[in-house]
């Protein structure tokens, strides 16, 4: 793959401008943990995870922080949740890089097996740690033996359940139990409560959610962030179209229009969401789920639902 003149001179930019930094606050190119922007508690990651240095380590560094942190940020002060569910942890940035009231309960699930470890030090060092439950297993609709997960060795963040995704020759195979949020989460802590929740598993968020649906639907009110693309659904084996539907049954759903800005926009219809050069297979966004019976005031006051 040709890189442009531009992109080089821009990495090396980066690299010159971040080592420096890296090493005045780790003394070591690659940490075995770090502290996100805005952030007093210890990520620990793999340092040999280029993935994991960029988010968890450089961008910091920059006083960047990533689009669904922002929003779990904003969400979890403004609602004051007494249920969180955060599936597709990765190494945790969300879940970790927050403080909460003593009353919340938390379930992290992340299918990633090498994640696991790293996950388990950040939990035991947080000051919820006690109330965080964390499953390894793949998130679906149903019960499962044996379902393959595919991990990237080179990028962790795009290890999924589909295939597609990783057919590189050095991708890692597991085969791994699977299993509904539903069967985790203890109906008791789910009745009346109000849940934030996130999901960012590499398109198999359709299925993941057919498995949260007695949880929200018990709850006083449930907002999410899920990640929506076109083409990773399909290859999870739902139709896009179908499952904006579906979704669209149980949720008020917007799409992330600005960050920036904290700016979302109500989404009717499949053909509302921008699409690269028209193209259907070519649609990535954000989207805010609310459950239907959420009361209103949801929104946080820093957001702003654009018309």
């Amino acid at each position: 793959m040709n890189v442009s003149p531009y992109k080089r001179f821009e990495k090396a930019f980066k690299e010159a401008y971040l080592t420096p930094l890296t090493l005045l606050r780790y003394g070591t190119l690659k940490p075995d943990r770090a502290r996100l922007h805005g952030s007093e508690h210890w990520i620990y990651i793999d340092p040999e995870d280029p993935c994991a240095i960029k988010k968890v380590v450089h961008e910091p560094l920059r006083r960047k922080v990533s689009d669904n942190l922002i929003f779990w940020r904003d969400f979890n002060r403004h609602l004051d949740p007494d249920l969180i569910v955060d599936v597709g942890l990765n190494y945790g940035e969300c879940l970790f890089g927050c403080d909460y009231a003593d009353k919340v309960r938390f379930f992290g699930f992340e299918a990633n097996p090498r994640l696991i470890p790293h996950l388990e030090k950040s939990r035991d060092g947080h000051p919820a740690g006690d109330r965080m439950t964390l499953t390894n297993c793949l998130v679906s609709d149903s019960p499962a033996e044996d379902v393959p997960f595919l991990v990237n060795p080179d990028w962790s963040g795009s290890s999924s359940a589909v295939r597609e995704l990783n057919d590189r020759p050095r991708t890692i195979e597991f085969k791994l139990t699977a299993k509904t949020v539903d069967s985790i989460v203890p109906e008791e802590l789910a009745k009346d409560a109000t849940i934030l929740f996130k999901m960012d598993i590499e398109g198999y968020e359709s299925r993941a959610l057919k498995g949260f649906t007695r949880c929200i639907e018990q709850a006083a009110g449930a907002i999410g962030f899920i990640e929506f693309d076109g083409q990773y659904i399909r290859w999870a084996g739902e139709d896009p179209n179908d499952y904006l539907d579906w979704l669209q049954e149980r949720f008020h759903t917007y799409r992330l229009v600005s960050i920036k800005s904290k700016t979302i926009r109500a989404v009717d219809r499949f053909e509302e969401i921008p699409k690269l050069h028209g193209d259907a297979n070519r649609v990535h966004v954000d989207l805010i789920l609310v459950a239907k019976q959420t009361p209103d005031g949801w929104l946080a006051p820093e957001w702003t639902i654009a018309t």
